[in-house]
């Protein structure tokens, strides 16, 4: 299984009820909350009605994953839609292991995948950046000498982020056992297009961007986020690397030819599992309700209760268009190019009309992120709406344009978010 081949093709189920006391984060509100959302307040569970949307509706958006899972598109699934402060809907669906029965739960982790690069890296970079440790326009090399080679000495954190940094997507190097050799490796890479000029959403450009954080901070990247960002906000299933202890919880991703057994707590990208399983483009395993408190965060710009995470304006930064190089209207041509060419914020992916991963009915200026393994999550900052939509279908193989399609086609995604915005009834 090996993403580094995406560009080649380029041109029993169990419903839990929601809001199970047990599986809340200590920072979402309990059932007895009140009823209204104060500005910057926590979520709190609440009827859709309460929140200008269709119980029915959104009824119709479980059953259809449900309908997925029964018919063996993936083996087991958590979504979990929110408005104004109320999680409005929280199920789980499916098994966390296919063909064993073992029912998902709401508190089941699932294997993040890319979403790594919002809910860790490229927010633990805004945080550097906010403490005058790191610079935007600080050059990578400064952090990661290596990466000077092949004319990279000018390219700067920003370009990273925003994935314009002239890197290509992937190059592998797996089977090498010495991973200090890898990370040189990867360091001295040689540009695949001018920084600057377009948007290729690159792993090799985050994984390194992970690095140049480490630098910065002088702790890994696991370390950092939990102190600065997930244990803040009370997000206590977060981590890379899950415990032996997690493991039970965990939802299986596949199994793995190069180990040779069902992938199961561990980052299922074989060139992050070989590295460690901490690296700043995977690795990340979460559950839907700490999902949740980040997207509420990110929503309330910066902010969750008491806690402030980051700034308004890097808040708002992290989601505007970061891009100006490329358009929409250029680049949104297939799923695949949506996902490596149109326009980025600072790790997160834009609304776009046609073959964007959250459907086609999100608001202007909405954003987003889609993990490999068949994992999501958008937000309508207009309509005050996000939806997380957490499968363990495990990345596809192949993964070229084809897999991914397919992926995309079984899980049904844009069905989800689509029905989600179709469940708002106050507008």
């Amino acid at each position: 299984m090996n993403r580094r081949r995406l560009l080649q093709g380029l041109g029993h189920t169990a419903a839990v009820a929601a809001f199970a006391p047990s599986v809340l984060s200590p920072r979402v509100a309990e059932a007895h909350a009140p009823t209204h959302a104060p500005s910057y307040g926590e979520l709190v569970p609440g009827r859709p009605e309460r929140a200008g949307m269709s119980s029915e509706r959104i009824e119709d958006v479980f059953a259809r994953i449900e309908r997925r899972v029964k018919d063996g598109l993936f083996p087991g699934a958590v979504a979990l839609i929110a408005r104004q402060g109320r999680i409005v809907g929280h199920r789980a669906f499916g098994t966390r292991v296919r063909g064993e029965d073992e029912p998902v739960t709401l508190d089941t982790l699932f294997d993040l995948l890319s979403i790594t690069k919002v809910l860790a890296t490229a927010t633990s970079a805004l945080i550097l950046v906010q403490d005058g440790v790191l610079r935007l326009n600080d050059r990578v090399a400064d952090f990661v000498p290596d990466f000077a080679a092949n004319g990279k000495h000018a390219i700067r954190v920003r370009d990273m982020l925003r994935y314009a940094a002239g890197l290509p997507m992937d190059v592998p190097f797996q089977d090498d056992p010495d991973c200090e050799h890898v990370w040189r490796s990867m360091a001295k890479a040689p540009l695949e297009y001018v920084p600057g000029t377009q948007v290729l959403y690159s792993d090799l450009t985050y994984r390194l961007l992970g690095r140049v954080i480490e630098a910065a901070a002088g702790v890994d990247l696991d370390t950092f986020a939990k102190e600065r960002i997930w244990g803040p906000l009370g997000m206590s299933d977060t981590t890379f690397n899950p415990s032996a202890a997690l493991i039970p919880r965990t939802a299986a991703t596949g199994y793995s030819e190069i180990r040779g057994r069902m992938v199961r707590g561990e980052v299922q990208d074989e060139q992050d599992y070989v590295l460690g399983g901490i690296v700043g483009c995977d690795g990340v395993f979460s559950t839907a309700i700490d999902m949740a408190v980040f997207c509420q965060m990110i929503l309330n710009g910066g902010r969750y209760g008491g806690v402030r995470i980051l700034s308004r304006q890097s808040a708002a930064a992290m989601v505007s268009d970061q891009t100006p190089e490329v358009t929409a209207a250029e680049t949104d041509v297939s799923p695949l190019a949506n996902l490596l060419s149109t326009p980025k914020g600072y790790g997160w992916e834009l609304e776009t009309r046609r073959f964007s991963s959250g459907g086609m009915r999100l608001s202007k200026g909405s954003y987003g992120k889609a993990g490999g393994t068949g994992t999501f999550m958008w937000i309508d900052r207009r309509r005050e709406l996000f939806g997380i939509l957490l499968t363990n279908h495990g990345l596809p193989n192949p993964f070229d344009e084809i897999g991914w399609n397919g992926m995309l086609d079984a899980v049904g995604n844009a069905e989800f978010f689509d029905g989600i915005v179709q469940a708002v009834i106050d507008e």
